[in-house]
């Protein structure tokens, strides 16, 4: 009984023994395969660290002339003490990202609105009035010399008081019954009227009362040309 439970014993041992010989196999292995493949690596990089190297040796030998360790090294002090400038700088940064993260919601429906409002603008016209506004602009600006703009702003005072007076609620109503009298004559008078219809109409106070003010009129145009009163005179 002692010596089959001696041989059992023995055996577990063989058994675990071999297993570890087996794991520690297996790890040189791995560690083989592994220097294999890093002298692999070395193999294949050995080429372009080699042509780097060259090119950086050939890129300094070209700067030797124009830079020298000493201008490298003041750039490496520069760059030092700029440090504390560069982080302020990238803490800014993530400060305007987070801020515009904030905003990102905010201005969706700003944008929206905005952009409602101008297709509401271009709906009724205002674009087109815009555009037919700066086609006019353009050729009144062509349309003046530098002697109409001179003489312009030598009388711009008349003319807007001249403007002044045409705006006038008198001036206006009777432009408007003018034009709206001229309408209908045109209508009513399509061919020209006798002399007898004329004499007829003489004996209207409205057609005398206008022919008095054709004729103050045409004897103020007839008059001479004097300088116009100012507005305290009035």
């Amino acid at each position: 009984m002692t010596a089959v439970v001696a041989e059992r014993t023995v055996d577990e041992r063989l058994d675990l023994l071999t297993e570890q010989v087996a794991l520690i196999a297996d790890e040189l292995r791995q560690q083989r395969q592994q220097r294999e493949r890093w002298a692999d690596l070395v193999s294949d990089s050995a080429p372009v660290v080699s042509g780097a190297f060259d090119m950086v040796s050939r890129e300094l030998e070209s700067l030797s002339d124009d830079v020298t360790v000493d201008d490298a090294v003041r750039l490496a002090r520069t760059v030092a003490k700029a440090v504390p400038t560069m982080e302020a700088l990238l803490r800014q940064l993530e400060s305007l990202s987070s801020l515009g993260e904030e905003i990102a919601p905010l201005a969706s429906p700003a944008m929206a609105t905005l952009t409602a409002t101008l297709q509401e603008f271009d709906d009724k016209g205002y674009f087109t009035f815009a555009k037919g506004g700066a086609d006019i602009v353009d050729k009144v600006v062509t349309s003046f010399t530098e002697d109409d703009i001179d003489a312009l702003g030598d009388n711009v005072v008349l003319i807007l008081n001249t403007v002044k007076e045409m705006t006038q609620p008198e001036v206006m109503t009777l432009l408007q019954r003018t034009a709206l009298t001229a309408q209908d004559v045109d209508e009513e008078f399509a061919e020209a009227p006798s002399t007898f219809a004329l004499l007829k109409q003489m004996r209207d106070p409205q057609t005398r009362r206008g022919l008095g003010r054709v004729m103050t009129m045409l004897r103020t145009i007839g008059a001479e040309q004097s300088a116009p009163k100012s507005e305290t005179e009035r």
